[in-house]
């Protein structure tokens, strides 16, 4: 399941909890509530993550401040127990019998549950690893998502998941650098998914031209 990494290790990163929601959401600006405070969380975890992303970015041949650009968008938000709690009732939903799961559940299936403090759906970390998630145990998922909350294995997941994605569709010319317009797709492509074409891709980049505005950025993280 692991693919080569060991499902452990953590850099005693920074943890969004119900507070930091708390401050983000109701705090004013002028108490460095609001926008101030989840960016500032942003920055301390990839900073505190950085020599992680920097030796997956190099493992996978990739621009270190992409692999910065996504962990920096996704942490932060949620508090880590709201992933659990919906995995545990979407689990109890679909618990079969089969008839049951095709007819009556009303949650989505388990394996699109997200977990990870870089957020990933259970499904596409499984397939990032070669599984195939509908022929996972609960257990199995279950075991899968407590590895993603692990950072250092969070990390490696998604690392491995974005080089799968310029692979696809060969969107570097000459590895490790990378042209704004395949940053802008690979960006666009982790957050929509693989299912669509590169035509329907490239009508909405928004996630990946984040990450092309704020490189900069990312650098200095990365210092």
């Amino acid at each position: 399941m692991t693919n080569g990494a060991t499902c452990d290790g953590e850099n005693n990163s920074p943890s969004w909890g119900l507070y930091d929601l708390f401050a983000w959401k109701v705090w004013p600006e002028r108490f460095h509530g609001g926008r101030e405070y989840i960016q500032k969380f942003k920055d301390a975890w990839v900073q505190n993550n950085k020599l992680k992303i920097k030796m997956e970015a190099t493992q996978y041949n990739m621009p270190p401040e992409l692999l910065a650009g996504v962990c920096w968008i996704e942490v932060g938000g949620d508090p880590n127990f709201i992933d659990r709690v919906a995995f545990e009732v979407r689990s109890f939903d679909w618990s079969g019998p089969d008839w049951v799961d095709r007819n009556l559940t009303i949650t989505n299936r388990p394996e699109k549950t997200s977990f990870g403090a870089v957020s990933i759906q259970i499904r596409t970390a499984a397939e990032t690893l070669g599984l195939d998630a509908s022929k996972m145990s609960a257990q199995e998922q279950s075991n899968l998502a407590e590895c993603l909350q692990k950072d250092f294995y969070n990390i490696h997941v998604v690392a491995l998941h974005l080089r799968q994605l310029l692979d696809l569709d060969g969107l570097q010319k000459n590895p490790p650098a990378l042209e704004e317009e395949a940053i802008r797709v690979v960006g666009a492509r982790y957050n929509r998914g693989r299912g669509l074409s590169l035509e329907q891709i490239k009508k909405n980049t928004s996630y990946g031209d984040f990450i092309v505005k704020f490189w900069p950025r990312f650098q200095n993280l990365m210092k």
